[in-house]
């Protein structure tokens, strides 16, 4: 993978196949976390991506705030900017899967079009999304 930004809060990279990789190094919520899925949005967008995995293995749980924003405003940014799948991963914990399982469905709700599916390991993700 090609490291193209990183920063104490956030790595963001490329896999040999051009889906960027997003991980928050740490926990972060509400405009923090904001800024840095701007951020992120503005990769995907640069680089044209339809597909891309956000690891949030350092977050074992989101703010109710803070996944309303993602369902309502970044995803839907996403979708229309060309983005079709996305794959999320989340930390080894019980409270964590079943977070993610929330945003999942969640996600999936906002367009018959897009698909978000959630992993335990950045290669799973990379795996299924090379297959959509």
């Amino acid at each position: 993978m090609q490291t193209i930004q990183q920063t104490a809060e956030h790595t963001v990279e490329l896999s040999d196949s051009g889906i960027p990789v997003f991980t928050y190094e740490e926990h972060v919520a509400g405009e923090e976390l904001r800024d840095i899925a701007r951020e992120w949005a503005d990769v995907a967008l640069d680089h044209g991506a339809e597909r891309y995995v956000v690891n949030a293995q350092s977050i074992s749980a989101h703010d109710e705030a803070d996944k309303r924003w993602l369902a309502e405003t970044w995803v839907p940014n996403l979708i229309e900017n060309g983005v079709r799948a996305g794959a999320g991963v989340y930390a080894d914990s019980a409270i964590a899967k079943m977070d993610n399982e929330r945003i999942e469905e969640q996600l999936n709700a906002i367009d018959p079009g897009f698909e978000y599916r959630i992993f335990a390991s950045d290669e799973a993700a990379l795996s299924w999304l090379a297959d959509q």
